[in-house]
């Protein structure tokens, strides 16, 4: 069928925007608990930065799918890097705090979401 790349695709950019308003979700909510910015503020900006490091990722593992351990490194260390400067750029004058921000909800996300999912999904 010559529909069927496509409707992969589409389905495919579907599970990425739940995954990443999951993901916002827990992001935002340690944004909040670590006193970055209140809650509608911190879940406006976890939206914003897993958007755009979640697509940059998703293409990231297209690539390495076959390699999730160059992958999961490189990916933390992306999403670190973007989100950091994302953060920097809705609360300036504090790019070491960010990034120290960035580093501790990246771990939260990835030990309770990223990493089970990949582990179930890889036994599947």
């Amino acid at each position: 069928m010559p529909s069927s790349p496509y409707l992969l695709i589409v389905l495919g950019l579907l599970a990425l925007i739940v995954i990443d308003l999951i993901i916002a979700l827990v992001e935002g909510v340690f944004l909040t608990l670590l006193n970055w910015h209140p809650f509608r503020a911190a879940m406006f900006v976890s939206f914003i930065m897993n958007l755009i490091s979640g697509l940059i990722n998703g293409l990231l593992l297209v690539l390495l799918q076959r390699s999730p351990y160059i992958w999961l490194p490189v990916s933390f260390i992306l999403s670190i890097i973007i989100e950091s400067f994302i953060m920097t750029y809705f609360k300036r004058q504090a790019l070491r705090r960010n990034t120290l921000i960035a580093i501790l909800v990246n771990l939260v996300s990835y030990i309770l979401l990223i990493l089970p999912a990949y582990y179930f999904g890889a036994r599947a």
